[in-house]
């Protein structure tokens, strides 16, 4: 065979190869980027930073009208348990608002989202650093064809031959397999009593922005203090109330607030059971939590000041 029509042959057969993966995975499409995702319920596999940025391009503002924007003290509230509105849980594990600011900006632009949940706690904003891989619009061609594509279907056979748990569910809600007993280190230094709160000043920052971005969509803000052991909470009194200040400021007259640190949420702080290292919930307790989100969102709709 001649040199050129060798060349011709291995580069054709190099290229119909090529085609036949592309098409196997735009017909597969774990992420719901090429096909219609409506009624769908995708999960989270391979790099969860990754799953998920790539799902908000259009399952979760086709699927869902609200989002909750945290790290991983909230990835474990199942906000299914919300009966007015069809949450998503952006929460990333260890995110910080910057790493989050990036997976729901697609979503925002396009319409469906009109409720927003934002925690409010000095971990979200301790960092500005991409934890994996920068989240931007070019990670979308990593869906045709990737090495996290490979680690997704990886997950996907280990998941559905029993040999690895389900992490997430269709509404992003993460599942730990354990709760950790003991702070990590980060969270550490920032319960050591008497310290102040370290802000980054690129993620508080980008927390303003996405604030700022939210309101450009007409997407109403509810604004959360995820609840903390009292032991902690007391230890740190002055510095959470300085950072709920920072944040505050942040808050216009028709946002809306709950705080778990508050006198009213005093009873479940006080029960040790509820949490595992004094910041995380364990999934019963979670799931007190999202009742109390529950009733205040049904008692806002009912007054008007969210839309149903």
């Amino acid at each position: 065979m001649r040199a050129r029509n060798w060349f011709l042959m291995v580069v054709s057969l190099i290229a119909a190869g090529g085609g036949l993966v592309v098409g196997f995975n735009v017909a597969f499409d774990p992420y719901g980027l090429y096909h219609d995702t409506r009624g769908r319920r995708l999960t989270v596999y391979g790099d969860p930073r990754v799953a998920k940025y790539l799902l908000n391009v259009r399952y979760v503002p086709d699927n869902f009208n609200a989002i909750l924007i945290g790290s991983s003290m909230s990835a474990n509230w199942d906000m299914t348990g919300v009966e007015k509105l069809r949450f998503y849980n952006e929460s990333l594990d260890g995110g910080n608002v910057v790493e989050d600011k990036a997976v729901v900006e697609p979503a925002l632009s396009k319409p469906g989202i009109t409720v927003a949940a934002l925690i409010v706690h000095p971990y979200f904003t301790h960092s500005h650093d991409f934890e994996t891989v920068r989240l931007e619009p070019s990670l979308r061609s990593s869906a045709l064809g990737s090495e996290n594509l490979l680690n997704a279907y990886k997950d996907i056979v280990r998941v559905r031959l029993h040999r690895a748990h389900q992490l997430n569910d269709y509404a992003g809600t993460e599942q730990f397999e354990t709760v950790p007993p003991q702070l990590n280190p980060t969270l550490r230094r920032m319960m050591r009593p008497g310290t102040p709160f370290e802000v980054d000043p690129i993620a508080l920052a980008a927390y303003r922005d996405l604030v700022a971005e939210l309101r450009a969509h007409h997407v109403r803000m509810i604004f959360i203090v995820p609840p903390v052991f009292e032991d902690l909470l007391r230890a740190q009194q002055t510095a959470f109330q300085d950072y709920a200040q920072l944040i505050e400021a942040n808050m216009a007259s028709q946002d809306l607030l709950i705080d778990f640190t508050s006198e009213e949420f005093a009873d479940f702080r006080k029960n040790r059971a509820n949490f595992g290292d004094g910041i995380h919930l364990f999934k019963n307790s979670a799931a007190v939590v999202v009742s109390r989100i529950n009733a205040r969102i049904n008692d806002w709709i009912a007054q008007g000041r969210l839309p149903r």
